[in-house]
């Protein structure tokens, strides 16, 4: 499974992608935060800042798209906490070491939860200089423990404020957005809706249609619902899309996406990248998306960065934030993983709609920084997995 998601089964059920041990040994030891002041320097961010201020170290980011050459040499070790998965960031990660080789990233890969919770218990203390995610609410989340330390301004202007943080805590790094995905020998794009509450009242979906309710991205969109539409409406449309349409539910996105191209079910509501991921692999399959229009079915989210209050290199990680807004950290983003650049100098060449096609909801995404109401709704009317 190849997911961007880490809300998934795999996370959940405690089989975790990690460097180190770092959280068995604090946990055994019961002593957490003295324990993680002694391993900071054991588990990298040894050493010093090499850089004096978070000022660029050679170009500013801007709007228009620099590249590398155009920013300042990267040197010494980032730790970075992780909850978007190994296969998904780690290319980037790798890349970057090979373009400067006197930089190292010491990465930590767990679900968002639980990078969350060590970060929390960690404080001012902890090993990590940045936190990487692929949920705008986790940064949210971040951001009001106050574990978070304002970007740099250019960092801030290179991004629109719709795709970070309007208080400067936490940018976005790539955008993904809810999507219709169907299978084109069955659909033509004129026949679907572009109203997210059709899917669960239109009696052509009963039994064709499907969604993942364990990802991180799905309890993200139905808090948005609750919050652009309302808890019964809301209501509604899960008990909809189960008792009249018959849902299938699936636990992987890429599962699911495939699925839709094999005409197992004919319309899937997942983010697009899957479906991107698919199409770019095998153009010739029968899938492809559609988009609704200024509803939570097409919200736009982000995966994103922060620099961590406690980062013992802030300097370094700010201009490592630099190099994954240029064009090369931009475009890994849409050839790897079949996402949209945030960017706005950075072109989408992909296989689906540019964003200036969609019309997203207005949405704060530091909304998303809680999902308990999105869960607990979800237990509530059955739709889990």
């Amino acid at each position: 499974m190849s997911d961007t998601d880490h809300t998934d089964t795999t996370a959940q059920s405690g089989s975790r992608d990690r460097t180190w041990s770092r959280r068995r040994l604090l946990g055994t030891a019961g002593a957490a935060l003295t324990m993680s002041v002694g391993l900071a320097g054991c588990l990298g961010s040894g050493g010093s800042d090499p850089f004096e201020t978070d000022e660029p170290q050679g170009e500013p980011v801007d709007g228009e798209g620099v590249t590398w050459d155009d920013l300042g040499d990267l040197e010494g070790e980032l730790t970075v906490y992780s909850g978007r998965t190994r296969d998904q960031i780690d290319p980037l990660f790798t890349k970057l070491e090979e373009f400067y080789p006197d930089f190292s990233i010491a990465r930590d890969y767990d679900s968002n939860e639980a990078q969350l919770n060590s970060l929390v218990e960690e404080g001012e203390s902890t090993p990590a200089d940045l936190f990487y995610t692929q949920s705008s609410g986790a940064l949210a989340a971040l951001k009001s423990e106050g574990l978070a330390r304002t970007l740099p301004t250019d960092v801030q202007d290179a991004v629109p404020e719709n795709k970070r943080d309007p208080d400067g805590q936490w940018t976005g790094a790539s955008g993904r957005v809810r999507a219709v995905q169907f299978n084109s020998d069955t659909w033509s794009r004129s026949e679907l809706p572009t109203d997210i509450f059709a899917y669960a009242t239109d009696e052509r979906f009963a039994g064709e249609i499907s969604t993942r309710p364990n990802s991180g991205t799905f309890r993200s969109f139905i808090v948005a619902m609750l919050e652009l539409e309302g808890e019964e409406r809301t209501r509604e449309w899960i008990r909809g899309l189960l008792e009249d349409q018959d849902v299938t539910l699936y636990s992987s996105g890429t599962q699911q996406a495939e699925a839709v191209a094999n005409g197992e079910v004919s319309v899937g509501l997942g983010n697009q990248y899957y479906a991107a991921r698919v199409i770019e692999s095998q153009p010739e399959i029968s899938l492809d998306v559609t988009f609704t229009r200024n509803d939570p079915g097409s919200l736009f989210n982000v995966s994103g960065v922060a620099v961590l209050s406690g980062a013992q290199k802030p300097n370094l990680a700010a201009e490592f934030v630099r190099h994954v807004l240029a064009v090369e950290g931009q475009q890994f983003f849409v050839d790897t993983n079949g996402e949209y650049p945030v960017v706005d100098g950075v072109a989408y060449d992909g296989p689906l709609p540019s964003l200036e096609a969609l019309e997203p909801p207005t949405f704060d995404l530091n909304e998303l920084g809680d999902l308990e109401p999105a869960i607990d709704l979800l237990r509530e009317e059955g739709m889990t997995v």
